[in-house]
């Protein structure tokens, strides 16, 4: 049974800081790209990137090395009041404005702390597989920080429009923050009446929630979950951890864009991968990246379009025969897995086609094609394969089979920032009081 309850939020006090909050706020870690994480480091001595990505010196070791100098940090600034805890608990209504394709969004959902589960049942529904490095990364600095810097992005079905009542209604008071940052606005509110709080309680209990982005920040959560029980006299502090829940029923919540892939080191040649693709789709080519970008986006969902840049050609691929594509997947799938291009991509053509085996830190993930093709012109990957986006109702339907979508098969738009709430870890009975 999903177990939802409220926080005491640690949020920044601008005027103690001196600096607007957006000056103090940074996207989500895994996007953050190297020369933006000095630009944040340059913005100001406060930022959350200080916590979240903090730099290696010489010298470091296991007694003092970035993760033991972001938990002292954070504690500094908490005792000096640059971070207030709030005084009880709340769930936060957070609001995103945005424009995708000329086009006004509104996303709205709230920020709360869930039960973790077991591997074996539980109410958080992966769809990614993770990676080792950035697992041991996060565990390495929440053991250090003891908090949850950023929040994992669940969806969550409100059929009955029970929690958007709730978040509506709040939005009616003075928000507790509103910021504006690369052309998105961002508004939180407080929810706290004991009723309102019941009200979101209940309507999440016994539902599912599938995991949009943090698969990675979920596994290593429930990983300091379990070294923290092995402590003498644990009070179950680490039992929870904070969570985005958005509706999944909304439109405006699932702005889902694609995600391409750059090969650093093909098996074969381009001529030879072309080839050997020629044989189980269509190849067409393209006079530009634009053309190309657009009859990936005409394909629509379950078609295996793909697209590829070899740093001279532009090139469509689309099966002659779909049930052929497929035939290429090995193991044990089922047929949701199977209609993923993401699941042609990797299991069709790089693993049986081109004999490209997994290996982390051989393919390199970018939002924009353009970036992508960009890196095959400097030199950094040998191919681009570029994609349509995953459509949210194939997420779900192979969550619910229980199965691992290919790393990055989706990116969700806008990001969640970091920094604008953070979760001290604590033990659960601060919060009983909260919930009826």
């Amino acid at each position: 049974m999903a177990e939802v309850i409220p926080f005491k939020g640690v949020i920044y006090d601008s005027d103690k800081a001196g600096e607007e909050l957006s000056r103090l706020v940074a996207p989500p870690y895994d996007v953050i790209s190297e020369e933006e994480r000095e630009e944040l480091y340059d913005r100001s001595d406060y930022n959350i990137i200080r916590l979240i990505l903090g730099r290696d010196r010489d010298g470091d070791g296991s007694g003092i090395n970035k993760y033991t100098r972001a938990g002292a940090l954070l504690r500094e600034w908490m005792g000096r009041g640059i971070m207030v805890e709030d005084s009880k608990p709340a769930f936060y209504t957070y609001e995103q404005k945005y424009t995708f394709k000329g086009k006004p969004f509104t996303r709205t959902g709230f920020l709360g702390l869930m039960k973790i589960g077991e591997p074996e049942n539980d109410d958080v529904v992966p769809h990614e597989h993770t990676l080792s490095k950035p697992k041991e990364d996060r565990l390495n600095l929440i053991k250090e920080v003891k908090c949850n810097l950023s929040p994992i992005f669940t969806l969550f079905n409100d059929d009955k429009g029970e929690v958007a009542s709730v978040l509506d209604a709040s939005k009616g008071a003075e928000p507790l923050l509103d910021i504006k940052t690369r052309g998105e606005e961002h508004r939180m509110w407080r929810i706290t009446r004991p009723e309102d709080i019941n009200k979101i309680v209940s309507s999440l209990r016994g539902k599912k929630v599938f995991i949009a982005d943090g698969h990675h920040r979920y596994e290593v959560s429930r990983s300091y979950r379990d070294l923290r029980r092995k402590e003498p006299g644990y009070d179950g502090s680490a039992d929870y951890v904070m969570m985005y829940f958005a509706d999944m029923s909304s439109p405006d919540n699932l702005t889902v864009m694609a995600t391409h892939r750059v090969v650093k080191q093909m098996p074969v040649s381009s001529d030879e991968a072309l080839e050997k693709i020629s044989g189980y789709f269509e190849i067409i080519e393209e006079s530009g990246l634009n053309p190309l970008m657009a009859r990936l986006e005409s394909a629509g969902p379950g078609k295996h379009a793909i697209g590829y840049y070899d740093g001279n050609r532009y090139v469509f691929f689309a099966p002659g025969n779909e049930e052929k594509v497929r035939s290429l997947i090995g193991g044990e799938r089922s047929a949701e897995w199977k209609e993923l291009d993401v699941s042609v991509l990797h299991s069709a053509v790089l693993q049986s086609l081109l004999g490209m085996k997994p290996s982390e830190g051989n393919i390199t993930y970018y939002r924009d094609a353009e970036d992508a093709v960009a890196a095959v012109d400097k030199g950094e990957g040998t191919a681009a394969f570029l994609m349509a986006p995953t459509p949210v109702e194939q997420l779900k339907a192979v969550a619910e089979q229980g199965e691992m979508m290919p790393q990055k098969s989706t990116y969700f738009y806008p990001k969640l920032l970091t920094g604008l709430v953070i979760n001290r870890i604590q033990c659960y009975s601060e919060f009983s009081n909260a919930v009826s």
